[in-house]
């Protein structure tokens, strides 16, 4: 199941590099007057940060199977003695 868990870490690591990648656009969109880049930046912000949001669920949920895998295999070995 080692598998699992680092392939959710994986897509942990993507979502928080996306996040900061999110973090730096907004940053940016603060410092623009000029209304058109400024909401065109803080679109860009919202979407990056959705798709962090969801990569971290993803990467939960990745974590829960494995768990849940886990629990099965403890399970099934206890019924073979």
């Amino acid at each position: 199941m080692a598998g699992l868990w680092e392939k959710a870490n994986e897509v942990g690591e993507v979502g928080y590099k996306i996040h900061s990648a999110a973090m730096i656009v907004e940053l940016v969109a603060e410092r623009i007057t000029d209304n058109a880049e400024s909401g065109a930046l803080w679109a860009a912000s919202e979407i990056l940060q959705h798709y962090s949001e969801r990569l971290e669920s993803l990467a939960g949920d990745i974590m829960l199977i494995e768990k849940a895998l886990e629990a099965q295999q403890i399970k099934s070995k206890g019924k073979k003695k």
